[in-house]
């Protein structure tokens, strides 16, 4: 009589127990699926240059680059088209802008390889050319270890469709090993390098005044341009 009386009394302990375990094993499983997310990442660069609208269509001649890209269409273009009209400057007249966007396929349906700029934000347009910048696409190089007889030569090369090539060098080997990635600016004097799943290289540099000189965040090494 007493077992009996006994197992009364756990059988709704041990049931209630149960009921509370399904719900912990369920909130266990919501950090694996945060962890395993793809962490986003941010589309707002930086670009500065001459920006012209001339019969619907808007450009911007990227100072950084040297390329022009198509502004494509959207509520913060249309807005910066309505800023430069109130301007009323001569047909044809450029003025300086300073935005944040990303580069996207001008046609959406095709996905041509023609890129265009989506504009995020206005920072500033105002009449007039940018301050002479300095063009950032070209080689910059370092030695590594940096003395007297180097072995290796680390080169970056940033192309004109924000696109970059990264070089290591064996000098006594004569041999060199290469990767490639996307670069933009995230203000005129900060460089992001896009992740690149052959390296994994991700990393911030920061541009001298001149443009002449890459000092990249995570190393501290510079990078010099070459002539």
């Amino acid at each position: 009589m007493k077992t009996m009386i006994l197992i009364t009394l756990l059988l709704p302990m041990v049931l209630l127990n149960g009921c509370k375990d399904k719900p912990q094993g369920k909130a266990s499983n919501m950090p694996d699926s945060t962890f395993a997310a793809t962490p986003a990442i941010t589309s707002n660069y930086y670009f500065a240059g001459e920006y012209l609208y001339q019969t619907d269509k808007a450009t911007l001649k990227d100072q950084a680059t040297g390329s022009t890209f198509t502004i494509n269409n959207g509520e913060i273009a249309t807005r910066l088209a309505e800023q430069y009209l109130a301007l009323k400057l001569p047909t044809g007249k450029g003025v300086s802008a300073q935005l944040l966007g990303h580069l996207s396929p001008t046609n959406d349906v095709e996905h041509t390889s023609t890129n265009g700029l989506t504009v995020t934000q206005i920072i500033g347009l105002h009449p007039g050319t940018n301050p002479r910048g300095a063009r950032l696409t070209g080689d910059y190089i370092t030695y590594v270890p940096n003395n007297i007889k180097p072995t290796e030569r680390f080169t970056f090369s940033l192309h004109p469709d924000y696109t970059y090539t990264f070089s290591i060098y064996n000098l006594s080997a004569n041999s060199s090993r290469d990767a490639t990635g996307k670069w933009f600016l995230l203000n005129k004097n900060e460089i992001q390098f896009t992740n690149n799943p052959l390296t994994s290289f991700t990393n911030k540099a920061f541009i001298n005044d001149d443009g002449r000189q890459l000092t990249f965040k995570l190393s501290k090494r510079i990078y010099y341009k070459q002539e």
